[in-house]
Order: C-alpha cells, then structure tokens, then sequence
C-alpha cells in the first residue's frame, strides 16, 4: 500500500492502443488491479496528444474510457477512472488555445503537458500564460526529465513562480531513468516545487518498478516539504 498517502495518480497510459503506453484491454486492467493492491483510489489516465504520432483528442479519448471503465466495475476493482491527456507543446497545442477549443482535463481546470526532449520550447512562458487566461492550471509533466534544465535550475524556479504546477515522476526519484534525473528531482523535492507526484505508467517495467520500491518514506519527505495536491483533484 505504498500509495495510499497519494490517493489519486494523475499520469499514466492505460487507455489501449492510444499511444506508447498499454496496447490491450487485458494488460490496462491488469496494471489498474494493481494499481489498486498499491494503495490508489482513483487513476486520470492521460494518453499523449502529440500531432502527427499520436493524433488523440476527445474523440479517440472519451469512448475508450467508458470501454475501460465498464471492464473495470465488471471486474469488481474497486478504483475511480477518468482521463485527461498529456499535451506536448507544439504548434497544435497552441492552435487549440488560439480557437479556444475544449481541453481535457484532470479535476476540471488542470491541464498536463509536456515539453520537447530535445530543448526548451521557445514560447513557453506565453502558452504558459494563455492557458491561465482560457481558465486552466498549467501542469508540467516530469520537468526533472529534461535534461538541458539541469544546468540552469532557475527555470524551474522561474516556472514555479508563475504558478505553473510541476508533476514528478515517482520512478524518477528510484534512479530508474539515470542519476541526472534522479538528482534533479531530489533537488526539486527539497526546494518544495512539485505540487503532483506520478506513476506515468506505460509498460510492465515501470509497474515492476514502482511495486518494488518503498516509496513510504520518500513521500512523507515530500509532504514535508511540497504542496502535494494529489490528494485533492
């Protein structure tokens, strides 16, 4: 019951076939059931929506989840089930914003996106800012990730600030994806900037991961410190 604390976790890919993350109904409710036996009550799935490889949008996003939620209160797992989606910053992310078309969210207001692996998108601050405009609550996925941050820890700071809401990913603290991660997202635990913490589950790797980590301790450092909200959507 590693997850107890948390409650809700608001990353992951459990929706078959939408993107990288699970490809078959039997495999998402066999990662959900555990997902459960770990402690969580309620799971945002948030499949990526990245134009031109993963064309998602409500219409792909919405009927696979009833599919999921039906299988599930069939199978007796006694868990909540909701999607939002995992935004990358691009041209298309902007587009939706400049037409003011509906974005899905976790919890009603908050919107989960993600930069670029290969360097800092340029207009971010302003996306940033129209997205609080149109009435959502910027959240960053796993900013500990990016790799051409960890020179300049004062973007992290700088976005924090601005009251853009950062989302770790709990292997990330394990050393799961190297120990540049790791050390980023310790250091931003201990300067109180995370406000979510996620599984961004995909595969039977990252669960066989997060089962076997105690992360009990690791967390209660964390509630120390950072404004955990999982709890809270």
């Amino acid at each position: 019951m590693h997850f107890d604390i948390l409650k809700h976790d608001m990353h992951s890919h459990l929706l078959p076939g939408l993107d990288d993350g699970v490809q078959d109904l039997e495999t998402a409710l066999a990662f959900i059931r555990q997902l459960s036996a770990l402690g969580y009550e309620h799971l945002t799935t948030t499949p990526h929506i990245m134009c031109g490889v993963y064309n998602n949008g409500a219409d792909t996003i919405l009927p696979k989840l009833q599919e999921v939620r039906e299988a599930v209160r069939k199978a007796g797992i006694p868990i909540e089930l909701d999607a939002g989606a995992e935004y990358l910053l691009d041209d298309y992310f902007e587009s939706l914003l400049e037409e003011r078309a509906p974005l899905l969210t976790i919890g009603g207001k908050h919107v989960l996106v993600e930069f670029s692996w290969v360097g800092l998108p340029a207009g971010y601050r302003s996306t940033f800012f129209n997205m609080k405009v149109a009435g959502y609550e910027p959240v960053l996925a796993h900013p500990e990730r990016y790799h051409y941050l960890h020179k300049d820890f004062n973007v992290y700071r700088e976005i924090h600030a601005s009251g853009v809401l950062l989302q770790a990913n709990l292997l990330s603290f394990t050393g799961y994806y190297g120990s540049r991660v790791q050390a980023a997202a310790l250091q931003l635990a201990e300067e109180g900037l995370i406000h979510f913490a996620g599984t961004d589950l995909h595969h039977q790797r990252h669960l066989q991961a997060l089962s076997q980590f105690d992360f009990r301790k690791l967390l209660g450092k964390m509630l120390a410190v950072n404004n955990l909200r999982n709890a809270l959507l």
